[in-house]
């Protein structure tokens, strides 16, 4: 009798099948790790963008008002609201809800020349997570600062 060998030079076999598949597999975890964090990180941009352009916002129209002191930004009907307590203000912008909170000090002052110089600096902070709730210490926050001269503008 004779015996008769198969060779199966061209079949794959179930090794190779589940190395394959695991390859497979942990590219495809790879791939949707960066996405989820490109996807967050896009959302942190966002927010950051958002929380800066309104600060320039508040920024710009306070300094207009030469950094008044009684300065209410509710008077420009974009949505900020008193939170009852004094320089601070909600709102909510592209879905971002935040809380502002403007300060202000005069740090120079020329009698002779009749100028004084006062430093304005308006804080947003909103939550990580995106509620409108209380702000916690670990929430993200953009403050920005500058100063005006009290005899150059309307204040």
């Amino acid at each position: 009798m004779k015996i008769i060998r198969r060779q199966y030079a061209h079949a794959v076999t179930l090794v190779e099948v589940i190395v394959a598949c695991v390859v497979l597999a942990v590219a495809v975890l790879g791939v949707l790790s960066y996405q989820y964090h490109a996807t967050r990180r896009t959302i942190v941009a966002r927010d950051k963008l958002t929380a800066t352009r309104t600060c320039r916002l508040l920024m710009e129209d306070w300094k207009s008002n030469g950094g008044d002191e009684n300065y209410d930004p509710s008077a420009l009907e974009l949505g900020f609201v008193s939170t009852g307590t004094a320089d601070r203000y909600k709102i909510r912008v592209n879905d971002l809800p935040m809380v502002a909170s403007l300060s202000w000090q005069d740090v120079d002052k020329d009698e002779d020349a009749g100028v004084t110089l006062r430093e304005i600096r308006v804080l947003l902070e909103w939550r990580q997570d995106r509620q409108d709730d209380t702000i916690r210490t670990q929430d993200p926050a953009f403050e920005m600062t500058t100063y005006v001269r009290r005899d150059q503008s309307a204040g």
